[in-house]
Parts: structure tokens; C-alpha cells; sequence
């Protein structure tokens, strides 16, 4: 369908304009994605630097000469308007565009957030590929793009758009979500990580490193289990599922276990509930092994066939299923970062549909949980560096225990010493100076220090150390 109408818009002469703000790694997929898509086309590139912009341009295949700098709204508008490619050093000239589509690709939270609610206010749709703002503020961005009649909406291609597509196919069908989720690769030394020896535990070239533009902060993240519970929270927000614990449960997993393993304990599986998001470790308890069949690059999606005859079907057509064959596994072992993204840029544009937008309500938040003994006055450095992970936690229970969210733990200062492990609440640390973040979150009802000022909190959460 989404093919079909492009290709009809190639033939009438028209495309799906796009702006993408932020030409890192994942935005410069996107970019080269799209130069081979018919029907589309990217008009306008934002970021900071200028060596990104000009790679991205040339992955896109425009000449230097062809592009125009601009650093004024009103220069970069006439030269969208007459179909020549605009280069922006300032990303918040981007939601003014005459574009259907702005790809939010920055990776950075609150310029994420900044942007995306500019770009809806203006009537644009938005395709936000920097999940940590998501997970954060999504559904109240959800709910700007249903004031404005415009689409909010994750990225195809990565996890919780992948599964999210999944988990729509099985209940369209009927069948019982159990557990959704993805694989991760976490060894145990992970967990304490630092943004300088990222790289080298993937075992990354300088030469690799250098080519793509890869950020350490952002694959430390990635390695330290930050990442995976981050995007957990954003497809928890979308489906309506949950953390069946704290931080999910995590097993070693390859796809042979999941049917088994992501069942209730009574049915000799792991959860106390179902319908909950979960990721699968290919890495076995010893912490060093590899676990066979595993899925660290996969997503999944764990169902039960309400009926008998289609629970024979589901083995009878090679699906992994559970030892009493009523439940099953859909799988796939890859997903594809930035090439499937303009997918979901070309379903907002031309049939008004999100691939993955967050509900109303959220489900989940993400907690800044410390990863090491953390003294009084130590200034925490967010997601991906070293004195904080993301662990995710029901909505709900976050507010209840006054718990500082990961999107607010970066360039704040703790006043009184926290243990590894335990999460941080708003109380531990002194008040920042509110942005985007801090405004989209109270909106959506988290009065943050506010709420601590007022009233009593529950006790402390403790994650494993």
C-alpha cells in the first residue's frame, strides 16, 4: 500500500518532502534511505556540524554547489519553496519548513523534545527516532499531534516500531499478547560501563568509528542496559503493556526459550502477569557464554492461540512454540535502524497513520538508577555515561516513590549520597532550571520536585547491583 502511493506520487510529479534534524549515525541512514525511495525526498538536513551536514548531503547524493546554507528562516523557506536542498546549522529553523515530514533524529533529549512540539504546533508530522524523549514525554507530544491534527509517531526500523507492528498484527488476529519485546547482548561487567571503553568492548575499529560518526555516549548506553529498558518504556507507552517487575526480568534467552520462558511462573514460565515487555539476554548466566539461538539484534512478540486448531497450526507452520503447544513465538532476528524509517514518514504524510504512537496515559517512565556509590554534590551525566543507567518502572509506582526520571538525571547535583543500585528520586538531588523536558512533564502530571515538597513518598527502589 505505502509503495503503491508512492509510486503514484513519483508518477504525478509530487513527493513526500522530509526534514531531518540531526545527521548522526541513525539520521544519516535515513537520509541515503530515502535518495532511492520513489516518491520522496529529502529537502532539508539540520545539524550542528558541519562535517555531519556534508556527509549527509553526500550520502544523499547532492552536490556541494546544490545545497543552500541557510541561517534564516526566511532564505531556507524560498529555497524548500523552489526544490533546492537546505543545510541548517540551526535545528530549530527546521519545524518552520514548507516539509510534510520532520525526522527527529538527534539522539539528544531535550533538543528532541524542543523540536518535535515546535514541528506539531506548526502542522507538521513528526517521525521522533531519539526514543529517550519519547520514553520521557511521548504521549503528551501524542497528545500535541492530535491537537493539531497531525501524526506523532516512533520510527520503523527500530525496536518499539518493529514490535509494535508485530504486537497490532497478533491482536488484530485475536491472539493473547503474553510478552513483547527484544534481544539485548549484555555481558556482566556491562552494567558499570563508561562512554570511554564503549567502543572497544563492541570491538569497533577507530576506522569504523571515525566513518559512521558513531557516538560513545549513545553505545554505552546500548551496552550498559540503558538503551534496551528505555525503549521498553516507549513500546509499553504504545501497546498498553507493562514491566512485569522493575526493570523486567532480563533471562538468558535464545528463541527456543521464549514460548517457555515468558509464560506465567504457574505455567511454569517466569511472570507473575502477562501482557508485559521483556528482553531476552544472548548472553547465559555465567555472564560470558552465548546463549544458542539467541536474538540479540531480534524483537519478538510471545502469543496464545485461543483456539486448539490454530494452536497446532502455529508449530505445524515452524513456529517455536511452548511444551504444551498453546503458545508461540513470532520473531525476527534483525531490525534495520534508518532503512526502514522512511516508511513511517511516508504512512504519517500520505495516509495520516503512526507506525508507534504513545497512548494518552503512560505506562511506564524510566528511572535514573546509580551505577555506582554516588557521593553528596556528584553532578549526575544522564544516559550513557558513567554515574547513572535507565531502568524501567511502572508509571504509576515512579510518581508514588517521588523517582527522578532518566530524562531529568544530567547536569544535576545530588545533595545527599546514593548507594549503587538504588533509584534516584526527585529529593536526592537540587532542582535544574526547567526545559522542554521539565514543561512536557508537568503537563503530564508529574509535579517532580514540586510533589516531593508536598507530599510523603513511598520507599526507595533497589535494582540489582
Amino acid at each position: 500500500m505505502i509503495g503503491a502511493a508512492l509510486r503514484a506520487m513519483e508518477a504525478d510529479g509530487k513527493r513526500v518532502k522530509v526534514a531531518v534534524v540531526g545527521a548522526g549515525r541513525f539520521g544519516a541512514s535515513v537520509i541515503a534511505q530515502i535518495a532511492g525511495v520513489p516518491g520522496m525526498e529529502v529537502a532539508a538536513i539540520a545539524d550542528r556540524n558541519p562535517v555531519n551536514l556534508a556527509a549527509a548531503w553526500e550520502a544523499y547524493g547532492a552536490a556541494p554547489d546544490e545545497v543552500v546554507p541557510a541561517d534564516a528562516i526566511g532564505p531556507a523557506v524560498d529555497a524548500v519553496t523552489a526544490g533546492r536542498p537546505v543545510g541548517l546549522e540551526d535545528a530549530d529553523l527546521a519545524p518552520e519548513l514548507p516539509v510534510d515530514v520532520i525526522v527527529e533524529a538527534t539522539g539528544v533529549t531535550d533538543v528532541s523534545a524542543r523540536i518535535c512540539r515546535a514541528a506539531l504546533e506548526f502542522g507538521r508530522h513528526v517521525v521522533n527516532v531519539t526514543v529517550e524523549a519519547d520514553a520521557a514525554v511521548g504521549a503528551r507530544l501524542a497528545g500535541i499531534a492530535r491537537r493539531n491534527s497531525v501524526v506523532y509517531t516512533l520510527a520503523d526500523g527500530d525496536q518499539p516500531g518493529v514490535v509494535n507492528r508485530m504486537v497490532e498484527w497478533a491482536r488484530s488476529l485475536g491472539f493473547s499478547v503474553l510478552a513483547a519485546g527484544r534481544g539485548t547482548k549484555r555481558y556482566a561487567a556491562d552494567r558499570e560501563g563508561s562512554p570511554e571503553e564503549a567502543f572497544a568492548r563492541y570491538g569497533y575499529s577507530d576506522e569504523l568509528v571515525a566513518h559512521r560518526r558513531l557516538n560513545a555516549r549513545m553505545y554505552n548506553s546500548f551496552r550498559d542496559g540503558t538503551k534496551s529498558q528505555i525503549e521498553m518504556c516507549a513500546l509499553a507507552n504504545v501497546t498498553g503493556l507493562v514491566p512485569d517487575r522493575p526493570g523486567m526480568h532480563e533471562p538468558p534467552a535464545g528463541v527456543d526459550d521464549l514460548a517457555q520462558l515468558f509464560r506465567l511462573r504457574a505455567h511454569g514460565g517466569i511472570l507473575g502477569r502477562e501482557g508485559v515487555v521483556e528482553l531476552a539476554n544472548a548472553v547465559a548466566d555465567d555472564g560470558e557464554t552465548d546463549v544458542a539461538g539467541e536474538i540479540a539484534n531480534g524483537v519478538f512478540v510471545v502469543v496464545r492461540a485461543s483456539h486448539a486448531l490454530i494452536a497446532e497450526d502455529l508449530s505445524f507452520y515452524g513456529l517455536k512454540v511452548s511444551e504444551d503447544g498453546r503458545v508461540g513465538v513470532l520473531y525476527r532476528p534483525y531490525h534495520l535502524c534508518g532503512v526502514e524509517t522512511p516508511l513511517s514518514a511516508a504512512e504519517a504524510a500520505l495516509f495520516g497513520h503512526a507506525t508507534a504512537c504513545p497512548r494518552e496515559e503512560p505506562m511506564a517512565d524510566v528511572a535514573a538508577v546509580a551505577k555506582q556509590d554516588l557521593a553528596e554534590g556528584t553532578q549526575l551525566d544522564g544516559g550513557g555515561g558513567e554515574t547513572v543507567s535507565g531502568y524501567i518502572v511502572e508509571w504509576g509506582e515512579a510518581r508514588a516513590r517521588g523517582i527522578l526520571p532518566l530524562a531529568l538525571a544530567e547536569a544535576v547535583k545530588l545533595i545527599r549520597p546514593v548507594q549503587r543500585g538504588e533509584a534516584i528520586c526527585y529529593a536526592d538531588v537540587r532542582p535544574r532550571n526547567a526545559g522542554t523536558i521539565d514543561e512536557l512533564r508537568r503537563e503530564m502530571g508529574d509535579g517532580g520536585w514540586e510533589d516531593v515538597e508536598n507530599g510523603a513518598m513511598l520507599p526507595k527502589l533497589e535494582f540489582p547491583k
